[in-house]
């Protein structure tokens, strides 16, 4: 979606948050809030013979039914861009969305903040009708390695951006995505428990060379994470790099202002950092208006 979430304040890369990213590509226009308050009213809407291509029921708090709902719906045939997060679907709601026959048009979901858990993402790994789907938010869902090694191993063959922060994947689930086929440009890893290995493993891995937007803010990088990327010939598409809030010093930040890789990075996240005088002046001098500290 090419947007992006950062402990500086970027713009958060689901739709459910609709901000542009800090001066690169522009995000899609936010889908407008449904006014459906019940389960019974989005049922009856949906029966009315209305064929929507878009549909936000954010916050809804709807529960697993929900999942149920949407899931038997033929008026959802053309839908293209779904929002149901922050729903309680759980993992129940998720084997319902993922069994449905209607979702073939489906480009874009955004399913935060359900607590589907590793179980949900399995669900949704194999889910027959999303093989056209190409963003994938499951933001704060529960989801460990095993729920990622599902989604690396599944059938998502489209998905070129894929958002799952604040889930405990660690190192593990980094190994999963980069052994993974998953044609990934945008990737927001922000909260996620990664640590320097991690940071190695996507440096060295040349699937991570279709990356352009990768958010890892949050994690515990250090300066040994923060060298390894900048010394990666696999990132050299990036032009969005979120490093905030990673325990990054003087030594990171100069490996990041000196690299030889990162020729098409336009846009640096490095605030919430321990970067001093000569660190900051490096960077500054390197990437200009395009750094936040």
């Amino acid at each position: 979606m090419g947007t992006l979430l950062s402990a500086c304040g970027g713009a958060q890369p689901s739709p459910r948050n609709g901000a542009a990213e800090s001066s690169s590509a522009a995000s899609p226009a936010p889908v407008k809030k449904e006014e459906s308050n019940s389960l019974s009213a989005l049922r009856e809407r949906l029966s009315s013979g209305e064929k929507p291509s878009e549909l936000n029921l954010a916050a809804k708090g709807f529960g697993p039914q929900l999942g149920t709902v949407l899931a038997e719906s033929a008026a959802l045939s053309s839908l293209s861009t779904l929002n149901v997060s922050d729903n309680d679907l759980g993992a129940e709601g998720a084997r319902a969305l993922a069994a449905s026959t209607h979702f073939s048009a489906l480009r874009e979901l955004d399913l935060g903040g359900n607590d589907i858990g590793d179980e949900g993402a399995e669900t949704l790994a194999h889910a027959a009708s999303w093989s056209e789907l190409e963003t994938l938010n499951l933001s704060g869902n529960s989801i460990a390695s095993g729920g990622v090694t599902a989604l690396a191993r599944g059938s998502l063959s489209r998905l070129n951006s894929l958002d799952l922060s604040m889930n405990s994947i660690g190192d593990a689930g980094i190994t999963a995505l980069v052994n993974s086929e998953l044609p990934l440009k945008s990737l927001y890893l922000l909260g996620c428990e990664i640590g320097p290995s991690g940071a190695n493993t996507l440096a060295q891995s040349k699937r991570s060379s279709k990356l352009e937007v990768l958010a890892l803010s949050g994690n515990k990088l250090g300066d040994d994470g923060a060298r390894a990327l900048a010394q990666s010939p696999a990132l050299q598409n990036l032009h969005t790099l979120d490093l905030c809030a990673n325990g990054i010093g003087d030594a990171g930040a100069l490996a990041l202002a000196q690299s030889s890789q990162l020729k098409r990075l336009k846009v640096l996240e490095l605030c919430g950092n321990e970067i001093g005088a000569r660190g900051s002046a490096a960077l500054r001098k390197r990437f200009g208006a395009g750094l936040h500290l």
